[in-house]
């Protein structure tokens, strides 16, 4: 065969192999293209962001464990998608982390496509601290609080613990730590001792606390700063944990509580001494006189025979001849410049839990009361000396004095006489009075007898108990004791109360009308 033939041939093959190969290969889709590169610089504890558009489903990837994807399931290390724009969050660790920068590459893969779109430059091992308030607002100095906790954030790039702060300021929770990336909420307070937090101070006057990475060689400091107790707020202790139930002596000298429960009483002379705490020491001292009429008792506003120092923040009394009764309030500042201007009217209300409205300390007045007492006698009363009179509705006592006019009291023959006033009508109730007589061997048992009696003489007629005018009974102490509601034609003359035992005539008590 000739050469030119034989070429012609091979071409002709050739030509046919071609045409064969094209017609067999299948038409592949489009899957897009990879994004360029990004450059991300950043710092351990960032969640820097990253955005891409792409035509086709991917998967990105990371290549080291200390930058990851941030997903709705937690944190991976490599993610999915399908075609459109996306924005990825990643966080950075300082896992392994260098005194130079390091790297990672992020990258995607799109059906057979595969490339780099990112590249992450990790800044070297710079430590970071920040501070935040409770709304996340960055702040310069830490508040500490008076009572109350005050919240605070802590966030750093390291792992990080409090390791010093002043001994008189405290942390809720045994040890404020933290990790990278993540905020941590902290609470403190001033530990009160009666006077540090009386009074305020700022974040220049050098009282710090202190954080440390995990080695210990590297630390921050932070100011902290104290605005001081509200002004509304006193605290205060007294001679004993108890302000209600003293006593005093007649001559002011002697100042006595009786525990109840175990009988026993402690004794101070001169004077009480009082530690208060209030902003910037700045209070104003309330002295009042509980005074008792017929039973009904009142307050009066600022007496003058009582005397309270407050550089030294002691309480001294008055001498007197006869019982009274007296109340101390140290009032904040802030208080009471709210109330001021009608002490008595915010400081006391009408309580009618007796069934009349008797004056009493509101309640959130109460915590500022130093001190309840009563001057008295300190000499005791024989057990069968004298009279007690108590009205009805309010238990408190109605005092007796000695009557003297000697014919009343050769008319009834009594050993002893005494005189008091029957209480006053009030808010529509007619109170009685419950006398006790205090004569030895008059009591329920002798009563029952028919050795014990009691006789009410009104006009120079008896009393009846058919009437309603008066009973016979044990009083609250389980004492014999004799009730008396009045006349019931009206009381407007003296009521004679003649207490006999064995027939002879003990005591009398003379009963004055209810007159203004």
């Amino acid at each position: 065969m000739k050469v030119t033939s034989l070429i012609k041939h091979l071409s002709l093959l050739s030509l046919i192999l071609v045409l064969g190969a094209s017609s067999c290969k299948k038409e592949q889709p489009y899957i897009g293209e990879i994004p360029n590169a990004k450059h991300i610089i950043c710092n351990a504890g960032d969640r820097p962001t990253l955005s891409f558009y792409v035509e086709g489903n991917w998967q990105l990837s990371s290549d080291v464990t200390w930058c990851k994807f941030i997903t709705s399931a937690g944190e991976v290390q490599d993610m999915s998608g399908k075609a459109g724009s996306h924005t990825v969050t990643l966080r950075i660790t300082d896992e392994n982390i260098k005194n130079e920068p390091t790297f990672a590459n992020i990258t995607m893969k799109m059906g057979s496509n595969i490339g780099i779109i990112a590249t992450v430059e990790r800044g070297p091992n710079k430590l970071y601290m920040r501070i935040y308030d409770i709304t996340d607002t960055p702040i310069e100095a830490v508040e500490i609080g008076y009572i109350d906790w005050i919240p605070f954030r802590i966030e750093a790039n390291f792992r990080f613990a409090l390791v010093d702060y002043p001994e008189w300021i405290e942390f809720e929770g045994d040890a404020v730590t933290g990790v990278p990336g993540e905020q941590t909420e902290a609470m403190v307070r001033i530990i009160a001792d009666g006077v540090r937090e009386q009074f305020p101070f700022k974040k220049d006057e050098g009282h710090y606390i202190t954080f440390s990475d995990e080695s210990g060689e590297t630390t921050f400091d932070f100011p902290i700063e104290y605005n001081g107790m509200s002004n509304f707020a006193l605290t205060f202790e007294g001679p004993t944990a108890n302000n209600f139930g003293w006593e005093v002596s007649l001559d002011g000298k002697s100042f006595r509580q009786t525990d109840e429960s175990t009988g026993t009483a402690v004794t101070f002379e001169d004077g009480l001494e009082f530690s208060i705490t209030s902003f910037k020491h700045d209070y104003e001292i309330l002295l009042f006189e509980k005074v008792v009429d017929r039973g009904i008792p009142t307050y009066e506003v600022d007496v003058d025979w009582m005397e309270f120092n407050k550089e030294t923040s002691t309480l001294k009394v008055k001498a007197t001849n006869s019982t009274r009764h007296g109340m101390v309030m140290a009032i904040p500042r802030g208080t009471y410049n709210k109330i001021r201007a009608d002490i008595k009217g915010n400081i006391f209300e009408l309580d009618y839990t007796s069934g009349i409205g008797l004056e009493t300390v509101v309640y959130d007045y109460l915590p500022f009361v130093l001190i309840e007492f009563t001057q008295k006698d300190f000499n005791e009363r024989s057990p069968y000396e004298g009279i007690y009179v108590y009205h009805s509705l309010t238990t408190y006592e109605i005092p007796c004095t000695s009557y003297t006019d000697a014919d009343v009291i050769a008319t009834y023959g009594a050993e002893e006489a005494f005189t008091c006033p029957f209480p006053l009508p009030r808010d529509g109730k007619t109170p009685s009075i419950i006398i006790d007589p205090r004569i030895e061997s008059w009591t329920t048992d002798t009563f029952t007898e028919g050795r014990a009696s009691a006789e009410f003489w009104y006009r120079g007629e008896r009393l009846k108990t058919s009437e309603g005018e008066y009973e016979m009974g044990e009083n609250k102490d389980e004492v014999m004791a004799a009730q008396l509601f009045g006349p019931s034609e009206g009381f407007s003359e003296e009521v004679y109360v003649v207490f006999k035992l064995d027939g002879v005539a003990k005591k009398l008590l003379v009963v004055t009308p209810p007159t203004e």
